[in-house]
């Protein structure tokens, strides 16, 4: 599924990596291992599957807007984008098993800019010759998922997913000097990276009822295994060379765990911890070019009477924030991106479905540390459907 992005950040590694969450949880933070709700799809932590109600089918599409702002030391800029997000889907198998298949982006790239850089000069008038910098980028990778789950206890669940990644990633970097320098010569170098890989992701869950209310506990793990990238890079200046490879990339080991805790039918927080080993992989066949990534995340959500007439009784209010360091550097500097989320579910009469509305502002990078601020801000709307089906007819 193309993503449409524009971020500098989106230069380094992967791209900006995405999260693995639909529905609700975009607006709780981006909860993800311990959301265990029938009307819920939780693509990143298999296990919760079995939780939706036998006989019910769901679909979950979402789509998004963003105005992403820039900031330098002596520039501003900004830029509105759309998309399609994600697709996901989820059903029964039996009584203790269930099935969900989707699509939603890994990583998305897009950016297009200039710098100046100084190299030096042999001339004798002057120091340094001043070069005109231009990046562009656009692309990103895709993961389509299969996911089973099975309770195999009276409160365990478990899960395994199979995920095919695929996309391709397109960099482009151009040095101009000023007139015709004698000593340098312009030079345009174009890379482009084509992922076809197949992952494992295993889930586990906990839930347990403590009088009226419930706790969820929940863990998921994906393997790390190399990733079948073919990458190929090519640089013009006075002549044309090409270079291709295809190994040297890894996919990390991805560890990440959460809870939630319903209080009656009225209030569900929680909170979740991932850890992503980028240190260790490799990226173009080195194990020092990312750095270990940490994300924290935490949400809660709000609702009068889900079964009551009156229709702002039945809505359900969300909050959420998370935060995460970068898995790349830029200038030498690491940083550290956030963001605050915000939303509101609205049911569909007679039905178990709902429209979810959901606002996000977001935070990355600073102007001393990087050299540039991003905030974002983003709305987005997603339709998830829970449609009683395999139902037998009667007819008298």
């Amino acid at each position: 599924m193309a993503q449409i992005y524009a971020s500098p950040y989106s230069r380094y590694g992967y791209g900006d990596l995405q999260s693995f969450t639909v529905g609700k949880a975009v607006s709780m933070g981006g909860l993800a291992y311990g959301m265990r709700d029938g009307s819920t799809i939780t693509p990143a932590n298999p296990a919760s599957s079995t939780a939706i109600g036998q006989k019910t089918f769901m679909m979950d599409l979402g789509v998004s807007g963003m105005v992403d702002c820039f900031t330098t030391s002596d520039a501003y800029s900004s830029q509105f984008i759309g998309n399609i997000d994600y697709v996901a889907f989820q059903f029964p198998l039996a009584k203790f098993a269930a099935v969900s298949f989707g699509v939603l982006p890994y990583s998305t790239v897009g950016y297009d800019y200039s710098a100046s850089a100084q190299y030096p000069s042999y001339a004798a008038s002057d120091s340094t010759i001043t070069a005109t910098q231009s990046f562009s980028g656009s692309g990103g990778f895709t993961e389509v998922y299969l996911g089973f789950s099975f309770d195999i206890f009276d409160r365990v669940a478990v899960g395994v997913q199979g995920k095919y990644m695929f996309g391709r990633i397109n960099r482009q970097r151009d040095v101009s000097f000023p007139g015709e320098s004698v000593y340098y010569s312009s030079t345009s170098q174009t890379a482009t990276m084509n992922v076809s890989s197949f992952l494992c992701d295993f889930g586990l869950q906990y839930h347990q009822p403590i009088g009226n209310d419930e706790l969820v506990v929940g863990a998921a793990y994906s393997l790390a295994l190399p990733l079948n990238i073919w990458s190929t890079t090519t640089t013009v200046t006075t002549t044309t060379k090409t270079e291709s490879s295809n190994d040297g990339f890894d996919y990390p080991h991805t560890v990440g765990a959460g809870f939630t805790y319903r209080i009656g039918q009225r209030w569900l927080f929680g909170a979740d911890y991932q850890w992503q080993d980028f240190a260790d992989a490799r990226y173009a066949g080195r194990t020092d070019s990312l750095l270990t990534r940490h994300k924290i995340a935490a949400g809660v959500e709000y609702v009068h009477d889900a079964t009551s007439k009156k229709y702002i009784e039945a809505m359900r209010f969300r909050l959420g924030m998370n935060y995460a360091n970068s898995y790349a550097k830029v200038n030498a500097h690491s940083y550290s991106e956030w963001a605050i989320t915000a939303g509101v579910g609205f049911p569909m009469l007679s039905s178990r479905s709902t429209i979810n509305l959901h606002l996000e502002y977001g935070h990355r990078g600073s102007i001393a540390g990087t050299g540039l601020l991003e905030q974002y801000f983003k709305f987005g709307v997603s339709v998830s459907l829970a449609e009683t089906w395999f139902v037998k007819r009667k007819f008298n």
